[in-house]
């Protein structure tokens, strides 16, 4: 494990909801919402990208004050366990995300963005959805994208 693996671990806990401007709330829960929607339609093991799913439902947790867990962030991206971990394991190393023990359950590990990771997704979700009016204004669309070259 890493030094910063093991700072990581033992960072404190979430606890008390970050402040996130509405509309940036808005806009993580369309696309959160919008990744639901493509499972309705594609199969649901063809688009999955589990490691921008925690990265979401943990930006979601921080606004509204929840703690989230490993137990959690398994169930909810809907893989295996181990699957999970790596996905974990390599957010903790980009210094995305930090765990934390449980201080009343050291069964139990928590899971928080770190301010780079919050930045981070605070960015990519503005930079998706097209404002609209105003910053108060809630998504409207997401922006149009174009890929560039392949890389051979």
């Amino acid at each position: 494990m890493t030094d910063v693996a093991r700072r990581n671990l033992r960072a404190p806990g979430a606890g008390a909801p970050r402040p996130i401007a509405p509309a940036l709330l808005a806009r993580a829960r369309q696309a959160r919402q919008l990744r639901a929607t493509m499972s309705a339609f594609l199969p649901q093991d063809l688009l999955v990208d589990p490691a921008w799913d925690m990265m979401i439902d943990l930006f979601i947790a921080a606004a509204t004050g929840e703690t989230l867990c490993v137990k959690d962030l398994t169930l909810m991206s809907g893989g295996s366990a181990a699957g999970t971990m790596r996905r974990i394991d390599r957010l903790q190393q980009a210094e995305l995300l930090r765990r934390h023990v449980d201080p009343a359950d050291h069964r139990r590990v928590h899971v928080s963005l770190t301010d780079t990771g919050h930045r981070a997704m605070a960015a990519m979700l503005d930079h998706l959805f097209d404002r609209g009016a105003g910053d108060a204004a809630p998504a409207v669309a997401p922006k149009s994208f174009a890929p560039g070259k392949l890389r051979g």
